[in-house]
C-alpha cells in the first residue's frame, strides 16, 4: 500500500512537472499560484483517502487544517519581508543594530510558528485517533520532502539570493 501511495505522489509530481516544462516551452513561466494550488488539492485528497475521515470528521479536520495553514502563510510572509530587509540593509550598511533587529524578528517569528505547530497537533487530537494523528504527521513530512526533492530537481536557472 506505502508502494502504492508514493507512486500516486511520484505520478501526480510527474504530470505537474510535465504541465510546467510544457508552459515553460512556450516562453511563459507558468503561474505559481495556480501550480501551489493544484499541489495543495492534491495534498487534500491524499490527506482524506489516508485518513479515511467520515464527512463530520473531514471538515472538522479541514477547518483546522485551512486555519492553519494560513496562519503559516502569514508567518512566511512576514519572514521574507524581514528577509528583505537583511538585503536592504546590506545595500545601505547598516549598523549591527539593524541586523539585530532583523534577527529577533525572525526568531520571533520562528517562534511563532512553532507554538502554532503545537498548537495544531493539540487541535487535531480532538478530531483524530492516536493512529490517524501519527500517519498525518508522517505523511506532511513525506511530502514535504518530496515536495522539497521535486523542487530541487526540476531543471531551472538558478539564481544566487545573495546576489540579488
Amino acid at each position: 500500500m506505502n508502494s502504492l501511495i508514493r507512486r500516486t505522489c511520484l505520478l501526480m509530481f510527474g504530470f505537474a512537472a510535465v504541465a510546467m516544462l510544457a508552459v515553460a516551452q512556450e516562453n511563459q513561466a507558468p503561474a505559481p499560484g495556480r501550480a501551489l494550488e493544484r499541489v495543495e488539492q492534491f495534498k487534500k485528497i491524499r490527506l482524506m483517502e489516508l485518513l479515511n475521515l467520515d464527512e463530520q470528521s473531514s471538515i472538522k479536520f479541514f477547518a483546522r487544517y485551512n486555519k492553519h495553514q494560513e496562519l503559516l502563510r502569514e508567518v512566511r510572509q512576514k519572514q521574507i519581508q524581514a528577509l528583505g530587509r537583511v538585503q536592504a540593509s546590506r545595500k545601505s550598511k547598516a549598523a549591527d543594530v539593524e541586523y539585530d533587529k532583523i534577527v529577533e524578528e525572525l526568531l520571533t517569528l520562528e517562534n511563532k510558528a512553532t507554538e502554532a505547530k503545537a498548537k495544531y497537533i493539540d487541535e487535531l487530537k480532538q478530531v483524530l485517533s492516536s493512529k490517524q494523528l501519527a500517519e498525518y504527521l508522517v505523511f506532511e513530512t513525506r511530502f514535504q520532502q518530496n515536495l522539497r526533492d521535486l523542487v530541487r530537481d526540476m531543471p531551472r536557472k538558478w539564481t544566487d539570493p545573495l546576489r540579488r
